[in-house]
């Protein structure tokens, strides 16, 4: 069983690299969020391991924290959920923002990951809300950032009112919001934004 695999990368594709040490080269399967912090790095780097082994195959995936393991190897101890969909999952958001939905048992933003449905998000809201509720930000500490305040959730009901798709109003919502925002200023920040992008 690995732990984890210091090396230097040697290669990507869309869903994988390959770090070399001591001469071997690993293809390691890898969230698309890793492999957006590991491109361009030209030092060592050390990748977290998940050994999975079926028996006709046996695969690599890596994280850049032990954080993003943990709810990997959570995602994939629930039922119907393989590794394939918990990868999903963990190339759609940031480790913060996942969270952030399952404590605010915010269904439709988890069921925005790819093969993950509505009745599936709830499933792992359901199984994961507890044991994840008492999670710090690994990063500023500004969990709020991930639009998980009752205020953030009014925002994107009134901007899905507006005709935005809820995906859209999400990430409008997202990218402005900030813990203690009064709705009023979210809305309309979120819309200058887009306005602007839209020029």
């Amino acid at each position: 069983m690995y732990e984890y695999i210091i090396g230097n990368i040697t290669d990507f594709t869309e869903d994988r690299l390959v770090l070399e040490t001591n001469h071997i080269g690993y293809s390691i399967l890898v969230p698309v969020t890793t492999l957006a912090n590991m491109q361009g790095v030209k030092d060592k780097v050390k990748i977290y391991i998940h050994q999975h082994v079926r028996e006709d195959e046996i695969s690599l995936y890596g994280f850049g924290s032990k954080e993003e393991r943990r709810l990997f190897r959570d995602l994939i101890g629930i039922s119907g959920i393989g590794p394939k969909a918990a990868m999903g999952i963990l190339s759609s958001f940031t480790l913060d923002q996942f969270i952030g939905y399952l404590n605010a048992s915010d269904e439709k933003a988890i069921s925005t990951a790819p093969g993950i449905g509505k009745k599936t998000a709830n499933r792992l809201i359901l199984e994961l809300k507890d044991k994840y509720k008492h999670h710090l930000s690994t990063s500023d500490g500004n969990t709020g950032s991930s639009a998980t305040a009752s205020t953030a959730k009014e925002a994107v009901e009134a901007l899905e009112a507006l005709a935005y798709s809820y995906s859209e109003a999400l990430q409008m919502v997202e990218f402005v919001y900030i813990d203690g925002m009064e709705l009023q200023d979210v809305i309309k920040k979120a819309l200058a934004v887009r306005a602007s992008y839209d020029q």
